[in-house]
């Protein structure tokens, strides 16, 4: 073999292996979002919006708009995490090919 044929060989398995990587890349982001974004089956409670309304009406004036916003976006963050954990949880006990 002569060295452009060695050559072409080696571009041809970069880009064989190039493409692999990048399917198994693929595969793992879509099921990172089918756990991400998968719903936690859950009743609705009639309690719940009241509650929050009025620990939000008290923690205003007390702590603050900003105080305030930066808390409800860590609690949402921490709450997305928390589905998706459950969601994993969920999925590990379902896998049809263990």
């Amino acid at each position: 073999m002569s060295t452009q044929d060695e050559y072409a060989l080696r571009k041809a398995q970069l880009v064989a292996q190039c493409d692999l990587d990048r399917l198994r890349i693929q595969f793992a982001l879509h099921e990172l979002r089918i756990t991400v974004s998968a719903p936690i089956a859950t009743e609705p409670t009639a309690w719940a919006a009241p509650v929050a309304a009025t620990l939000i009406s008290f923690a205003l004036p007390a702590l603050g708009v900003q105080r305030v916003t930066g808390m409800v976006q860590i609690l949402s963050f921490a709450l997305k995490g928390y589905q998706a954990l459950q969601n994993w949880r969920r999925l590990q006990l379902h896998k049809p090919f263990g």
